[in-house]
């Protein structure tokens, strides 16, 4: 389903073009390399500018803008989620996990919900897109207040999201996601939605000898158990977006999410963008019990709703 087109005395063009500018340009074109997630962080800061100074001559009205959400476990593509297919439209605002739009100064839980939706309502954007990953465990709660909201689950394979956690916060990150839960910390996000079997199993496995992979394991069983314990697979607003398949079949998720969202994506701008990935993934030798549970709740998304 597509938007309408925006005409207003011929200015459509003209915006459109300056969003292009920013979003094909070449790396020599931008002037800081400051990267995070291999985009430039100054070409997404341009690019939002453009969009911004676009929407402030020609405004989304307010019954056409709705909010995307993106949950799931962090180092599972949410990231090339947001920037390398929601982003290369210009009818796409995106917001950064750590926008005061979103969270306080150094915090990064969401403030009050109907105060954070109230702001994103008045950014005048037919799509919002933010990805509250540490809100995953109130994915149910958040989508009720977002009023007209869709959401996504990214699902990649745990021994893949074990390795770029490693690769990316080094040897003891795992490990200190994992003590919020032991210490049963209410006021960590990573504590927050667990259930007595799940601090039971994790206080029992972190009590062995994990390296550093199998603690990172063990925390994307954690996070991706919140998908069963909402029964998110009964709400239709929200779909799973296999990370593997966005990577090697990309033509075919803009389409499925094109539709999930309610906007068309630009499929020429966005597929040469996304770089195939080898699938099954690498193996690796997980501690037998936390391969055990990792592996039944990868089958266990076998048949849920995905895009």
């Amino acid at each position: 389903m597509c938007a309408r087109p925006f005409a207003v005395n011929g200015r459509e063009t003209a915006l459109r073009e300056q969003s292009e500018v920013v979003a094909h340009a070449s790396p020599k074109m931008l002037l800081s390399r400051n990267n995070r997630d291999e985009e430039p962080l100054f070409r997404r800061r341009a690019l939002a500018l453009a969009k911004r100074s676009a929407r402030s001559i020609v405004r989304a009205r307010p019954n056409e803008r709705r909010v995307v959400l993106i949950f799931g476990c962090q180092r599972s593509g949410t990231t090339m989620l947001q920037q390398t297919f929601l982003d290369r439209s210009w009818r796409v605002l995106i917001l950064e996990e750590h926008d005061r739009r979103l969270v306080g100064p150094g915090q990064a839980n969401w403030q009050e919900y109907s105060t954070v939706l109230g702001r994103i309502r008045r950014l005048p954007f037919e799509v919002v897109a933010a990805k509250p990953l540490v809100e995953s465990a109130s994915a149910t709660a958040l989508m009720d207040a977002a009023g007209a909201v869709k959401a996504v689950w990214m699902l990649r394979h745990y021994s893949e999201v074990a390795r770029s956690n490693v690769n990316r916060f080094g040897m003891d990150n795992p490990y200190r996601d994992l003590q919020p839960i032991r210490s049963r910390d209410k006021l960590d996000w990573r504590y927050r939605g667990m259930t007595e079997e799940t601090w039971e199993t994790v206080t029992a496995l972190s009590n062995q000898r994990l390296t550093p992979f199998d603690a990172a394991a063990l925390f994307w069983w954690t996070r991706n158990q919140l998908y069963f314990h909402q029964r998110l697979w009964e709400d239709d607003r929200i779909r799973i977006l296999r990370y593997e398949r966005a990577c090697n079949k990309p033509d075919e998720v803009i389409r499925s999410l094109s539709d999930h969202i309610g906007l068309a994506l630009p499929i020429g701008s966005i597929a040469p963008r996304v770089r195939a990935q080898p699938f099954p993934p690498e193996t690796r030798e997980f501690d037998p019990d936390v391969e055990r549970l990792c592996r039944k709740l990868w089958d266990s998304f076998e048949g849920c709703p995905e895009l």
